[in-house]
């Protein structure tokens, strides 16, 4: 019971931690061995080159062409400008691969999700478009110009086959732009977690430097060491040696049985006998002074 609650636990856990996101844009090759760096090089210069081309093509055709009308020409600017655009981010993706620079891998991977989003959405817009054309253009052509039933079945299946033939196209160009996708996205991961794991090991190298040195400042003291030490010292002279006087060296006379005045460098015991006779000449005379008055 015991082995069979854990087990079904490590099974929660594992779950747990399983995360799609990991699986999709964590990893760091592609094609099973091929590491995302070099997938990202090929991407971009796949890019160049059909974005290059595709970029010509539409500004030499929206230059030479008289008849267009306003819808097309304007279709034909915004191709133009995206596959312009297109062309610039694969040359930053590239060199943003070479270098290692996270701001251009992330500007080539932000402009790949948006072209990816635009042609997922061009592509529906021209399946519906095909599909009510080629119903309607089926309904003229094979019903009502064929009479004959087998011939009018071909002509059925010919649309077909060229709607078949748009939507496998149109699925394998979404579908490789879309692993493109994935691979740019894990090579951006792959450059964030490169710096988020380099900015910490610079952080932890720091505060381990600020650290104070191990035994190098700071003395310690066992206690079986102190325990004996006494607070306070005893000195005891040594047999035949005078005890130390701070007094006895100084030499001059010894003021040490009175006090002394700085006004008239005599003792103060001295002033105090000489002011109290002072004092009693001054009160006999007083006193007879009232006797005599």
């Amino acid at each position: 019971m015991v082995r069979s609650t854990r087990s079904s636990l490590a099974v929660i856990d594992s779950f747990q931690a399983f995360s799609y996101r990991e699986l999709f844009f964590g990893g760091t090759t592609f094609c099973c061995c091929l590491r995302v760096r070099l997938g990202v090089m090929i991407m971009s210069v796949l890019g160049m080159l059909f974005a290059g081309l595709l970029a010509i093509l539409l500004w030499f055709e929206l230059s030479t062409s008289t008849g267009m009308s306003h819808e097309e020409r304007a279709i034909f600017v915004v191709a133009g400008l995206v596959e312009t655009f297109l062309f610039v981010a694969s040359i930053l993706g590239f060199v943003g691969a070479v270098v290692r620079k996270q701001l251009f891998v992330q500007i080539y991977a932000y402009f790949i999700y948006f072209h990816f989003i635009l042609n997922l959405g061009v592509a529906i817009f021209l399946l519906y478009e095909l599909i009510h054309v080629s119903t309607t253009d089926q309904v003229k052509a094979c019903q009502d110009a064929i009479q004959n039933t087998g011939a009018q079945d071909q002509c059925t299946g010919i649309f077909k086959v060229g709607l078949g033939i748009y939507g496998a196209v149109a699925g394998v160009v979404l579908l490789v732009e879309l692993y493109g996708a994935i691979i740019v996205a894990r090579y951006l991961n792959q450059i964030q977690r490169e710096k988020r794991n380099t900015r910490a090991s610079r952080m932890s190298q720091g505060a381990f430097k600020m650290g104070p040195p191990a035994g190098g400042r700071y003395s310690t003291i066992k206690d079986q060491d102190h325990d004996d030490i006494p607070l306070r010292a005893n000195y005891a002279p040594a047999h035949g040696q005078d005890e130390f006087d701070p007094y006895g060296e100084v030499a001059g006379p010894d003021y040490r049985g009175s006090s002394y005045s700085a006004y008239d460098g005599m003792p103060m015991s001295a002033d105090l006998e000489h002011g109290h006779a002072k004092l009693d000449s001054v009160d006999s005379a007083h006193h007879e002074n009232i006797n005599n008055a």
